[in-house]
């Protein structure tokens, strides 16, 4: 998931989202370009992230244009009690979330190349 790396209004978004839902699989993306890149809202449990390659969110351009705005790669928003679990994922920035989290022998996807 990539946004246009602009952003002219107070609007935030983010490349992956989980809202809610139990047992999801959120694996081997790549996230840039996005205010943030993966989000773990409060509802979303027992959840894998793990393996994705999420950097630049939010971008350089938007960092200029709103420099109030603020943004991470990965941003956990669920209680831990949640038991979502984040794994071998390639990050700058998080909440919540250890970054970068990389463990010998999780080699997270790489981005494509143009």
């Amino acid at each position: 998931m990539s946004g246009n790396g602009y952003s002219t209004g107070a609007q935030i978004n983010f490349g992956i989202g989980l809202l809610s839902g139990n047992n999801n699989l959120v694996e081997a993306n790549t996230a840039t370009g996005n205010t943030n890149g993966i989000v773990v809202f409060p509802a979303a449990t027992n959840s894998e992230i793990r393996q994705n390659v999420v950097v630049g969110n939010p971008p350089i351009q938007q960092a200029n244009s709103l420099p109030a705005a603020t943004g991470v790669d990965i941003w956990d928003q669920s209680a831990s009690s949640n038991n979502n679990h984040f794994l071998g994922n390639l990050c700058v920035t998080a909440v919540n979330v250890p970054c970068p989290a990389v463990l010998p022998g999780a080699v997270p996807r790489k981005p494509t190349q143009w």
